[in-house]
C-alpha cells in the first residue's frame, strides 16, 4: 500500500537487502569482544530493525509462505508498536494473503495509537473498497483527504469513490486536479463500468 514508485523500488532490491541486513545481524563493534563476534560465532543476537521485518514479511508473503509472514507481523506489533509500518506493512502482508477483514483489524490497531493518521485512513479505504464497502471506503478517503488535500494520491482515492457512487462532476472535478483530462476520461469509463459491483455495498 505504498507509494508505486517507491514500492517498485523496494520489491526490486528488497531480497538484496534482506540478505545483507540478515547477514549484518550481530556485527556490532564494541569494547567487548563479545560483542564483535556474529551471532554465529556465539556473539549477541541483534534485535531486527523494523525496516529489515518488513522487507522480510513482504517478501515472505509474496513467495506464498504465509504462515511466517505472519508470524514476522505480530514480531513487528510486539516489538515496534510505535512504528507506522507496523500497521501499513502489515496490513499488505494480509491483504497479499487476502485477508482484508483482518487487513481492516489490523490498521485499527494502527488508528488506536496514530489517531487520525492520513497514511492509515487511506490505507483503510483502500481496504474497504477491496470488500466493495463503496460508504466505508469513501468515508475513509474523505478523512485522509480532509487531513492532506495536497496528496495526489488522497485527491485520487477520493475521486474514485465519488466516481463509483454516480458523482461524476465531484469525481471529475477531483481527478481534474491530479491527472491529465485523458487519463480522467479513461477513469470515469472504467468506474462507470465497475458502480454494478458496488451498487450492493454495504
Amino acid at each position: 500500500m505504498s507509494h508505486p514508485n517507491l514500492r517498485a523500488a523496494c520489491t526490486a532490491r528488497s531480497l538484496a537487502i534482506v540478505i545483507a541486513a540478515l547477514s549484518l545481524a550481530g556485527c556490532q563493534s564494541g569494547q567487548d569482544k563479545d560483542k564483535e563476534k556474529d551471532w554465529f560465532d556465539g556473539g549477541p543476537m541483534q534485535l531486527a530493525s523494523p525496516d529489515t521485518m518488513q522487507l522480510t514479511a513482504r517478501v515472505l508473503a509474496a513467495k506464498g509462505k504465509t504462515e511466517q509472514a505472519g508470524y514476522l507481523i505480530e514480531r513487528m506489533y510486539q516489538q515496534y508498536p510505535d512504528n507506522l509500518g507496523t500497521y501499513s506493512e502489515g496490513a499488505e502482508v494480509l491483504l497479499i494473503e487476502g485477508r482484508i477483514t483482518d487487513a481492516i483489524q489490523w490498521i485499527d490497531r494502527g488508528l488506536v495509537r496514530f489517531p487520525d493518521n492520513p497514511i492509515l485512513l487511506n490505507n483503510r479505504g483502500l481496504c474497504h473498497l477491496l470488500d466493495a464497502d463503496l460508504a466505508a471506503a469513501d468515508k475513509d478517503f474523505k478523512a485522509a483527504y480532509a487531513k492532506d488535500p495536497s496528496d495526489a494520491d488522497y485527491v485520487s482515492n477520493l475521486a474514485l469513490t465519488r466516481a463509483l457512487s454516480g458523482d461524476d462532476a465531484e469525481a471529475r472535478k477531483l481527478w481534474e486536479r491530479v491527472i491529465p483530462q485523458a487519463d480522467v476520461d479513461a477513469n470515469m469509463k472504467m468506474a462507470i463500468a465497475a458502480r454494478p459491483k458496488f451498487s450492493k455495498s454495504k
